[in-house]
């Protein structure tokens, strides 16, 4: 990102862009940062701004567009977005080699492949900025910086509950953040009684919570946060649906003793910074009654589908049973 801002101070800027990675936040604010400053005035309606999503466009569309000149303008700025053409052989590099001066363009996908000759087409030609998310060390910072642009103070205690309660998405921590702003305007400062005061726990924290329960044998205290959940309109079926999710992550760590925890988190589709919590469960049991404990679930969620019982009462009875081994 720190290119592209770079790129802005000095209203110096490459042809050809492509943003790529995890964090859909960070593209999203650079494609906008990218729009707003080659442009100059605004996309809506403006016959200069094009974009071409997904699979569905033709390709032959999109040569005719690069090659074509801007009306009545300097530049003209084209969007591409999940193109896919940085995983698979084409020849738009043949006709980006004859795109005119005027024509700007930014590629965003959310992965490519290095050996691409796209790739290594706009890497020699233009700019290419991978965006992933924070680390866990980074991301309080990342959430004090936010804050900071308003005027606001905040904790280091409080952001690490914030990122407890809203995951480490910065797309959800940003709506938490915009709450938290309007709830302390008084004071501009932010502590833990204005976290808990104003940030939803996301049900994923929840499911935690839960399982925390569930692996010490606390029946009665898992049962309350589950019916505490219905009440406050989640669905059975997504928190059977979670449990179930759990439980698989569980029983796969235990095959992945020889990884590290960042590629236990990129393997599984976790954060990182959630891997220890989730090796302290799974250390609880042998991968024989992950798997058992994994099989009620799909048992159980078997049964309420075919109407053999109702979900609720057949998530209370899944829940007692595997706090009860």
């Amino acid at each position: 990102m720190q290119t592209i801002l770079k790129h802005i101070k000095n209203r110096e800027f490459s042809n050809i862009y492509l943003l790529y990675g995890e964090e859909d936040y960070n593209i999203r604010k650079c494609r906008q940062m990218l729009t707003d400053n080659i442009l100059n005035e605004p996309a809506e309606g403006n016959m200069n701004y094009h974009r071409f999503d997904g699979n569905s466009y033709n390709i032959s569309d999109l040569i005719e567009q690069i090659i074509s000149l801007p009306f009545f303008s300097d530049r003209q700025l084209i969007i591409v977005t999940a193109s896919g053409l940085f995983k698979s052989s084409n020849s738009l590099c043949d006709s980006l080699c004859d795109m005119p001066d005027s024509t700007y363009i930014v590629f965003i996908e959310s992965a490519v492949d290095k050996r691409n000759s796209l790739y290594k087409y706009v890497k020699n030609k233009g700019t290419v900025v991978e965006l992933n998310q924070e680390s866990d060390r980074e991301l309080p910072m990342w959430i004090a910086g936010y804050l900071n642009n308003f005027g606001y103070k905040i904790t280091m205690r409080a952001a690490k509950l914030i990122i407890s309660k809203a995951g480490s998405d910065k797309t959800s921590l940003s709506c938490e953040l915009e709450k938290l702003i309007a709830y302390s305007a008084d004071t501009k400062e932010i502590d833990m009684p204005e976290v808990e005061a104003i940030c939803t726990s996301i049900l994923s924290s929840r499911i935690f919570t839960m399982m925390d329960y569930i692996v010490s044998g606390k029946k009665t205290e898992a049962l309350s946060l589950y019916r505490d959940l219905v009440l406050a309109k989640e669905s059975p079926s997504k928190i059977l649906s979670l449990l179930t999710r759990h439980y698989n992550i569980l029983a796969q760590i235990k095959d992945m003793s020889h990884e590290t925890d960042m590629n236990i988190a990129k393997l599984l589709s976790i954060p990182s910074f959630a891997v220890k919590k989730y090796k302290s469960q799974a250390g609880i049991y042998n991968r024989h009654e992950l798997i058992s404990r994994l099989n009620c679930c799909v048992e159980t969620e078997t049964c309420f589908k075919t109407g053999k019982i109702q979900p609720q009462i057949a998530i209370e009875t899944l829940i007692i049973q595997l706090a009860s081994h």
